[in-house]
């Protein structure tokens, strides 16, 4: 019996030094929640990526910070990026994945043959935008709202 309780002691305390540093890396207190409406169906899946600066935005995906897929249901679907993020600006790209290829479908020209959605909900005309037209500011605390409305050309 003796030995039971030292092997419960020392198994919580493992996990209370354990603990602390994994709250830091995957702390649920703050993140970057990005709320997506206007899909025109629920088939397939969203895919959002964050982006930490300019570099290759948007269309190089090396340069992405963290990628997440969520579900999309009643023409809604929400991306939550959790965790210890440091304050700093940021910038979100998406699309509706809606035949589960996993990848973007544009024709020759290169014209979207699928949804998908800025930050500060960008439309752009005839090029792409830049990270300075999607980038908004993450303090680093708490939850940063994203509002995204999807695009369909």
């Amino acid at each position: 019996m003796r030995v039971r309780i030292q092997l419960i002691a020392f198994a919580l305390l493992l996990a209370g030094v354990a603990l602390p540093g994994m709250s830091r890396a995957q702390d649920p207190s703050k993140g970057i929640k990005v709320d997506v409406t206007g899909f025109r169906n629920d088939k397939g899946r969203l895919r959002c990526s964050l982006w930490l600066g300019p570099d290759g935005f948007p269309r190089d995906d090396s340069h992405i910070l963290k990628h997440v897929w969520a579900p999309i249901k009643n023409a809604n679907g929400e991306c939550v990026f959790g965790g210890a993020f440091p304050a700093g600006d940021y910038a979100v790209t998406l699309f509706h994945d809606e035949d589960g290829s996993g990848k973007f479908k544009s024709n020759m020209i290169g014209y979207p043959l699928e949804g998908y959605g800025f930050s500060n909900n960008i439309v752009p005309m005839f090029k792409a935008p830049s990270f300075d037209d999607c980038k908004f500011h993450y303090d680093g605390a708490g939850w940063k709202q994203i509002p995204v409305k999807m695009i369909y050309r």
